[in-house]
């Protein structure tokens, strides 16, 4: 028992300094003047404790007008820092539901006697689905081109390349991809990754997980590398040596990231008139026809020198056609 007297006294002026500092603010709040404050638009929060519904579509309203009275110092510091209305939601009896709006619902913090006075309106419409959980996989936007003096090294790559989305039914039931929100090319200076949001508009309320992708992007400086007297390869033309091409070479020019051009390989790359440019061609037509360039590496484009080439029937044929006239 005389352990206890002890305790009691030891550190006595700390103990007596934080029990009169209490005291004061308390008095502070009690002669602090009263007042009425009404804050408008504040936010309604579903906590849905039953998983297998979700809300379907907006609650009526999303925000209430709440009237508070107390301290006014106190109204002063809540209208600062914000507050809201957490509705709590255990059990579901029905798609649409009627949920009278509590006074203790209302976060007000630590805030010192303030008392809710009023919500409006003081309830809530909500309609409910079936929950239901899908794997989709994350589609890519982008907007803007790569500074000029940059090229893509490698294809674009996201990381998840699937979330999974909780939501209504009959929101996800049609979908087939969610897409990030658009990056812009224009702000790249190198070779980086970045980490993109998740688009969730048009979603109905559904959440999805995780929240956010990591775009992988590589690049390297823009590389240009011309090819001179490059063969137009007519086997690749459906009617073969039947078709005449003027002139029967031309360049190519290649551009992109710098280690895919300076390795493209000449022996690979093809020339050609495409089938459908030349079909149903008639004896001493002659069409201008833009050319095709194949073999080269992903990523790098191509250009020929001239870009158009003159095709007409082959002489040859045309004679044979002649002499074999009755």
């Amino acid at each position: 028992m005389a352990r206890a007297p002890r305790a009691l006294i030891k550190n006595w002026r700390l103990k007596l300094s934080a029990l009169g500092l209490a005291v004061f603010f308390w008095a502070l709040v009690q002669t602090e003047p009263l007042s009425q404050e009404t804050f408008s638009a504040v936010p309604l929060e579903l906590e849905i404790s039953d998983t297998t519904w979700t809300v379907a579509g907006v609650p009526s309203p999303v925000t209430v007008e709440l009237r508070l009275g107390g301290p006014a110092g106190e109204i002063i510091r809540l209208a600062r820092e914000g507050t809201s209305v957490r509705v709590p939601i255990t059990s579901i009896g029905s798609r649409d539901t009627v949920i009278m709006l509590q006074r203790d619902w209302v976060q007000l913090g630590q805030r010192i006697g303030l008392t809710v006075e009023s919500l409006s309106p003081p309830t809530l419409n909500v309609s409910f689905e079936p929950a239901v959980t899908r794997t989709v996989p994350l589609a890519m936007r982008v907007q803007g081109d790569l500074p000029q003096h940059l090229a893509f090294s490698s294809d674009l790559v996201i990381n998840p390349q699937f979330v999974e989305v909780r939501g209504p039914e009959s929101t996800l039931q049609g979908l087939d991809s969610i897409p990030l929100l658009p990056f812009d090319l224009g702000g790249v200076g190198e070779s980086d990754g970045f980490t993109l949001a998740v688009d969730t508009a048009g979603l109905g309320g559904a959440s999805v997980q995780p929240g956010e992708a990591m775009l992988g992007l590589l690049v390297e400086p823009l590389e240009e590398r011309i090819f001179d007297e490059v063969p137009i390869q007519m086997s690749s033309v459906a009617v073969g040596p039947l078709i005449d091409v003027e002139p029967n070479s031309v360049g190519v020019r290649l551009t992109g990231a710098r280690s895919l051009v300076t390795t493209a390989d000449l022996f690979q790359m093809r020339v050609f008139v495409s089938p459908e440019s030349v079909s149903g061609i008639r004896p001493g037509e002659v069409r201008r026809v833009r050319l095709q360039v194949g073999g080269v590496p992903q990523l790098v484009n191509a250009f020929t020198i001239p870009e158009m080439v003159t095709v007409g029937l082959s002489s040859n044929l045309l004679e044979a056609e002649e002499r074999n006239r009755p």
